[in-house]
């Protein structure tokens, strides 16, 4: 039995509270004038005896209930679960219910209509009942029957969970389970029947990764059945959007900005849609479309940015300053259906660097093989891009390195070796690069350049990989050389979760796209070193896999090894579709992006121009004197500004006092357009006038791409947890199945205190203790 006091008044607890403390203070202080003669105890101890019951007479008040709790037998305890997420906000056209939502329909059903009873009002006496809202990561309590609080008539909830973990709705009463705690969850001695029950309402539209068919499986193996209410329309809503725009963070200038634009398309089969690309309100490219049917549809695009670079470039800007890139802010737009169920997902921005500078290329090979004949033709034919070849070892031109200023000739300073913004490093013969060499390419590494590694059959890099550059290497070779035959590439989860790996658009179909690529025929043997990470793999014919696709941060700068070659077999009847696209992102990933902005002083960049909700930008700075020379002792704060005020401050430190380089990052950006400006001790501000801008903005989610009830999401976790499935229109029938689970019931009573003769007494009783002591101390 529980026992609490609660409060029935007309009046606010706290006032009466308040009052009846004031009133009792002025009265004590009034009596005080009449006994401060007397002895200290009674001085003090008849006006509190006053104040005391006058203070009693007006917490009545308040209206005093005491209210009384008894749990006869056994309860059975059921967790109704609510999912919280964006989709359970959509209206459904002809279900049942008086509220459109699917998140109010949910609610009605717990806590009453109108036209109905509650089932927390009905199940209330007989089960110890709670109520959680969840999307994803932890669910929040709403309202329990061990708390003493009233029924809600109503539950307060929004839908605006960006993602759906319909596994992270069960962790509660799981974890209660394997820790033995709470109540009892085994079969009743009598009846054999289970004593807790897990309800779920949802759409099933479940993106959060984890299963939540194990969870419950879980749940029915540790005594709690799981049920599932499936909300809303089997039927998709007519609606065209915009669900991503693929494309490279960079272009040069006076090149062309390839990428695909996906759509998705429900209710728009047959209809000729508009797709295209605007800048600054003007139509840049387009193109009408046919749907292919309802779901996800890429759309390639291709559009030459020079006229563009040069409308930007027109713009007057600060005197003095000078871009190495314009940003091409862009906006994609697909024209809406009739009856379009959201207008908000026909249009998404983008922005793309344009670059004014040409990037170069060093590539280094022991042989002239197909792999680095391609990918040489592939970025000579790039404006943007510089390329120098050096091809040396047995069999070649140049059997013996030459090392020196002149093309041909491998960089012998650290100096020469800078103008590369990236080095690709074939099967060279290792044993020739002495060790000033591999200082260079190390050097290069730490301060920021792409280093890319491509090994082959013969696995030459071996003597590099376990001597000279092992600390560089991502990988160690294990015994044997090569592994045969391949069945396919399949990327990583990690491999996934990074642009470089997506190829067509369509995240949901990468892994297929993988293994339906050409693999290599041979692969070196490797093992990952510890902080490397892997982003794919290559499968065996006996289903075993070896890392294909590795990579790690060393210093400033990064690296990738390839453990195999043939990526030029991707070409076959689809030409540069997807062998240039994944090399180009290749080397945008590897490479530092250039400072954007420059004047006198300053050079200024960061590492993207555009960041998701809640990521840092690296921010990278260059100081020079008035007559060039670097300065490396200065302080150095970089400025982030919104609205034309600055909302944040990012100290940066000292990377290079050679170079006079600093660098920092930002903490998690908030949704918003910035500038980033420099601040520096010993330069006068309006000296520094380079700035460049970064956007941020909201990850694109799949929370909304469809919105359909997933009734085989939900059927397969009731079956799972052994309970049942049923739409919302046969709510009820599930109503009956939580009944029996229960063997107890709860008997609640309450005593208005403040109606009883307990209270009146206390009052008489007081006034006539303070009666008798006045008397003792001679007052009557």
């Amino acid at each position: 039995m529980t026992g609490s006091i609660r409060f029935a008044g007309e009046y606010p607890p706290a006032v009466v509270f308040g009052v009846a403390l004031f009133t009792a203070a002025v009265v004590a202080w009034y009596y005080l004038r009449e006994t401060k003669t007397l002895d200290s105890a009674y001085a003090y101890l008849l006006p509190a005896l006053r104040g005391a019951a006058v203070a009693l007479v007006i917490l009545i008040l308040a209206g005093p209930v005491w209210h009384r709790r008894q749990i006869i037998g056994t309860l059975g305890r059921v967790i109704f679960a609510i999912d919280t997420s964006q989709s359970m906000s959509i209206t459904d056209s002809g279900q049942a219910g008086s509220s459109p939502e699917r998140l109010r329909r949910a609610s009605e059903l717990l806590t009453g209509h109108a036209s109905h009873e509650g089932w927390l009002e009905s199940l209330n006496e007989t089960h110890d009942v709670q109520v959680l809202a969840f999307s994803s990561g932890e669910p929040s309590l709403v309202w329990s029957s061990r708390s003493e609080e009233p029924i809600p008539t109503a539950l307060e909830l929004v839908a605006d969970g960006e993602a759906t973990d319909l596994a992270s709705a069960m962790s509660p009463l799981l974890s209660t389970i394997s820790r033995g705690t709470e109540l009892p969850l085994q079969a009743d001695d009598q009846t054999g029947l289970q004593r807790a029950a897990f309800v779920m309402f949802s759409d099933g539209r479940d993106n959060g990764g984890r299963s939540a068919v194990d969870f419950a499986k879980q749940l029915e193996f540790g005594g709690a059945v799981v049920h599932a209410v499936g909300m809303g329309s089997e039927d998709e809503p007519p609606d065209v959007g915009i669900v991503n725009v693929v494309r490279p963070d960079s272009v040069a200038a006076d090149g062309k900005l390839s990428g695909q634009i996906v759509l998705k398309l429900f209710g728009a089969s047959g209809q000729p849609l508009n797709v295209r690309i605007e800048s600054a309100g003007q139509t840049v490219w387009q193109k009408t479309i046919t749907p292919n049917g309802d779901g996800q549809q890429s759309v390639p695009f291709e559009f030459a940015v020079e006229t563009i670079v040069e409308q930007i470039r027109g713009a007057e800007g600060p005197r003095g300053v000078q871009r190495s890139t314009e940003i091409l802010d862009l906006r994609a737009a697909v024209q809406p259906v009739t009856d379009d169920y959201s207008d908000e997902n026909n249009a998404l921005p983008f922005r793309v660097a344009a670059s004014i500078r040409d990037r170069r290329l060093l590539i280094l090979d022991g042989s002239s093989r197909w792999e680095t004949r391609y990918l040489r033709n592939l970025f000579d034919r790039d404006p943007a891009w510089e390329v120098d070849t050096i091809l040396f070892g047995p069999g070649t031109d140049m059997p013996k390195l030459v090392r020196g200023e002149d093309p041909g000739e491998f960089p012998d300073s650290r100096e020469s070796l800078s103008r590369y913004d990236a080095i690709i490093l074939g099967q060279i013969p290792g044993q020739q690069l002495g060790e000033s060499d591999t200082f260079l390419l190390r050097e290069f590494v730490t301060r920021g350049g792409g280093l890319i590694v491509i090994d082959g059959r013969f696995a030459t890099l071996k003597t590099l990989a376990g001597g000279q550059l092992a600390d560089l290497f991502p990988i160690e070779y294990l015994p044997g050389n090569q592994i045969v035959p391949i069945k396919n590439l399949r990327p990583t989860g990690l491999g996934l979760e990074h642009p470089v790996m997506n190829l067509i658009g369509d995240t949901g179909q990468l892994v297929e796209f993988w293994t339906s690529l050409p693999a290599p025929r041979f692969s070196a043997r490797v093992s990952v070193r510890e902080g490397a990470e892997v982003w794919a793999d290559v499968v065996t014919e006996d289903n075993s896999q070896t890392p294909w696709l590795v990579t790690r941060l060393f210093g400033g700068g990064r690296v990738f090894y390839f453990a195999a070659d043939e990526s030029w077999r991707w070409r076959y009847k689809v030409a540069d579709r997807f062998h240039a696209r994944f090399w180009n992102q290749i080397l945008a990933a590897v490479m530092q992006p250039p400072y954007s902005a420059s004047d006198e002083f300053l050079a200024l960049g960061t590492d993207k121009i555009e960041y998701l909700a809640g990521e840092s930008s690296t921010i990278r700075v260059r100081l020079q004197d008035a007559s060039g020379k670097p300065v490396g002792d200065a302080t150095v704060d970089a400025l982030l500004i919104a609205d034309d005020r600055i909302v944040s401050t990012v100290p940066l430190a000292i990377d290079d006092p050679a170079r006079g380089t600093y660098q920092g990052q930002t903490p998690g950006l908030p949704d918003g357009a910035y500038s980033v400006r420099v601040r520096a001790s010993g330069f006068d501000q309006t000296a520094l006038q380079a700035s460049t801008p970064i956007w941020v903005g909201q990850r694109v989610s799949d929370e909304l791409q469809r919105v359909s009830l997933n009734r085989d999401v939900l059927l397969q976790i009731s079956e799972a947890g052994g309970g049942k499935y049923v739409h919302e229109s046969a709510a009820n029938e599930l109503l009956e199945q939580i009944r029996p689970l229960s063997s107890g019931t709860v008997v609640e009573s309450d005593i208005l205190i403040w109606q009883s003769y307990y209270w009146f007494w206390a009052v008489i009783a007081l006034l006539a203790i303070e009666w008798w002591l006045r008397k003792r101390a001679g007052l009557v």
